[in-house]
């Protein structure tokens, strides 16, 4: 039955990779901006991936250790996952409207995707190891992310430029 779930999510990846581009391809989709942010979302993804490297060694390091296949799916659902998030984002600021004034709301929306990803991602750890001190490895990164969101939206506040 593993196998069923290994093989059919790698079948239906190809599968729908093959007639997401077959659609773009009728639709004109792609072009130069497409490439550029294809190969700029995967660049950015391996920096993600080398930070849940560092994140899991450093787990390792610390006694907390949860075995090779579960790190081997966390690798995997951090680096397409982030590769799919940077895609969205730079898509969606690569076709913005520089004239309009409904950023901030994008860039609310991104910091709450992100800090609702590595909250997910360190339940999923805490789940898998069975051990709870997981997730209050992620309390640190999340207050960053909200600290961040918040220090942008008064920037943005204080320019006019919001949205609220």
């Amino acid at each position: 039955m593993v196998y069923v779930g290994i093989y059919g999510g790698l079948l239906f990846g190809i599968a729908g990779w093959y007639f997401g581009r077959r659609a773009a391809a009728k639709n004109n989709g792609l072009d130069e901006m497409r490439a550029y942010i294809v190969a700029k979302s995967r660049s950015i993804s391996w920096y993600f991936t080398i930070a849940a490297i560092s994140v899991l060694l450093s787990l390792e390091i610390f006694g907390l250790s949860i075995g090779t296949i579960p790190s081997l799916a966390i690798l995997m659902f951090v680096h397409l996952g982030s590769w799919g998030l940077t895609s969205l984002i730079l898509h969606a600021r690569m076709t913005n409207d520089p004239d309009e004034t409904g950023k901030g709301k994008l860039q609310l929306v991104q910091g709450i995707a992100i800090g609702v990803s590595i909250l997910i991602l360190f339940a999923i750890i805490s789940v898998l190891s069975g051990d709870w001190r997981f997730l209050l490895a992620a309390i640190p990164i999340v207050l960053l992310n909200v600290i961040i969101i918040i220090s942008v939206r008064r920037k943005h506040a204080g320019s006019g430029k919001a949205n609220s």
